[in-house]
């Protein structure tokens, strides 16, 4: 089980993302690092489109070596560089699985084919409290239980929860039932204070 992601997340330039998907995947293909490549299906009006590569890491020494690789690799410096070029915009986040996305007792084995990543800022020190309020949330969802994970560096506020649905319809009842639930209800509660 892997214990560490690091995000590259890509703005799309206009009439840049197919290219941008293309090479994206073309780079994670050749990168001999486990992961896979995201479009943002459908987004807020505030918020661009990108396209994300998430590789997946067992340890820092791990991310030490694709590092070392890529900076003695020009081929490879070459591609990230060229597709980085098709972005408006790119980040760099690595971050530490707390809790890893685990399937509930119906879940037929494969991956998903939908994801929801909701970004979480802190208020200054109470990322503690805010990982314990989500843990706990999450301990009581029935079904499949999603991903909590933190950032490595950077900002010691931010905590981030990646949720993994089928289709999306199992999306849309899931949102419905969160919506109708008296403790979810309340969590929100626990987690805006």
């Amino acid at each position: 089980m892997p214990n560490f992601i690091m995000n590259i997340r890509r703005v799309t330039k206009p009439g840049q993302e197919g290219a941008l998907m293309d090479s994206a995947v073309e780079s994670l293909k050749g990168g001999n690092v486990q992961g896979n490549v995201s479009f943002d299906a459908s987004f807020p009006v505030m918020a661009d489109p990108a396209v994300t590569n998430a590789l997946l890491f067992d340890s820092l020494s791990d991310v030490e070596k694709l590092h070392d690789a890529f900076l003695s690799n020009p081929e490879r410096a070459a591609l990230f560089y060229a597709t980085n070029g098709m972005a408006s915009k790119v980040t760099n986040t690595l971050y530490r699985i707390i809790d890893p996305i685990e399937p509930g007792p119906d879940d037929q084995p494969g991956p998903g084919k939908y994801m929801t990543r909701m970004l979480l800022m802190a208020k200054r020190g109470e990322a503690s409290n805010l990982l314990s309020t989500l843990q706990g949330i999450r301990s009581n969802i029935p079904g499949r239980k999603p991903m909590i994970n933190m950032a490595v560096a950077g900002n010691p506020d931010l905590v981030r929860i990646v949720a993994m649905y089928r289709s999306l319809e199992e999306f849309q009842t899931e949102q419905e039932r969160r919506r109708q639930s008296d403790e979810m209800k309340s969590a929100i509660g626990q987690i805006g204070g």
